[in-house]
């Protein structure tokens, strides 16, 4: 009697789980019919506007998609907020935004193996992953992004300073992502890390990169601290960017698949958002 309760609960168990797995798989790719999204309000795509000023440039066509993929994020990723935290709200609709902006271009914009919850303290935490006090950090092998609130604030206060915090530590999350994934777009990424770490490893290059400080110091600890800070600066500066680091600039635009060296008279932003 014993054994045939425990095989019938194993059963229930098991069948209950796939049940779960497959509402939270259907869910991740918003088929899920009782889960409703709303779009975004018109304060709400100002409020991008103001964080994201080529947000303001973009078509009607580029912006709706743009505004589906924040929606979708916002409500997908599991948000979690430690302390008292003034404008929860507004932190989802700009990180939600700023992963957005980052892979405008690609197709694989969910990162759902790299991203399941992003964790939000009010200043400098103590993470026990390495014992050390952090302004923001990706741990892949939990999949979550944390941050402090008051960083991600300073990181938008300066929009040409070439630190962003959010930008940066999801930068990592979408390096993470494309490290193993089979399709053409991440493929493509990896070629264009390749053929960065080729760059990071001349001598010539390095002596460019300490010479012009252009890129924080910070960004010559390892390829993947380079990239990410690669990826601030080309998000914020890509003007100057693509001037004094052409190569450079080229590889990142590949990876990305996004311009953002945007020329208001001559209408040049570009993305394969589109496509």
């Amino acid at each position: 009697m014993f054994i045939e309760v425990s095989v019938i609960f194993l059963l229930v168990f098991v069948v209950a789980y796939a049940l779960y797995v497959i509402y939270y798989a259907v869910d991740l790719y918003r088929f899920n019919p009782f889960v409703k999204t709303k779009p975004l309000t018109q304060n709400e795509q100002a409020f991008i506007g103001k964080y994201f000023p080529v947000y303001l440039e973009f078509s009607s066509k580029q912006r709706a998609k743009c505004n589906e993929r924040i929606v979708w994020f916002r409500s997908k990723k599991n948000f979690v907020f430690h302390g008292a935290i003034d404008g929860q709200e507004e932190l989802k609709l700009l990180l939600s935004a700023t992963a957005v902006m980052l892979t405008l271009g690609l197709k694989q914009f969910r990162m759902l193996r790299s991203i399941i919850r992003i964790v939000v303290y009010p200043t400098q935490y103590y993470s026990k992953i390495n014992n050390q006090n952090h302004w923001g950090e990706y741990n892949p092998r939990y999949k979550t992004v944390l941050f402090s609130a008051d960083k991600i604030w300073e990181g938008f206060d300066d929009l040409v300073d070439n630190k962003n915090l959010a930008m940066h530590e999801f930068a990592h999350a979408l390096s993470f992502e494309m490290h193993k994934n089979t399709s053409w777009e991440a493929r493509k990424f990896r070629v264009g890390l390749r053929n960065i770490k080729s760059l990071f490893e001349e001598e010539d290059f390095i002596i460019k990169l300490a010479a012009s400080k252009y890129f924080r110091e910070y960004g010559l600890t390892n390829l993947q601290e380079f990239f990410s800070v690669a990826v601030e600066n080309y998000f914020e500066t890509p003007s100057i960017f693509k001037n004094d680091f052409p190569v450079l600039f080229e590889e990142i635009k590949r990876m990305l698949q996004t311009d953002f060296e945007y020329n208001k008279s001559q209408g040049t932003f570009r993305t394969s958002i589109e496509s």
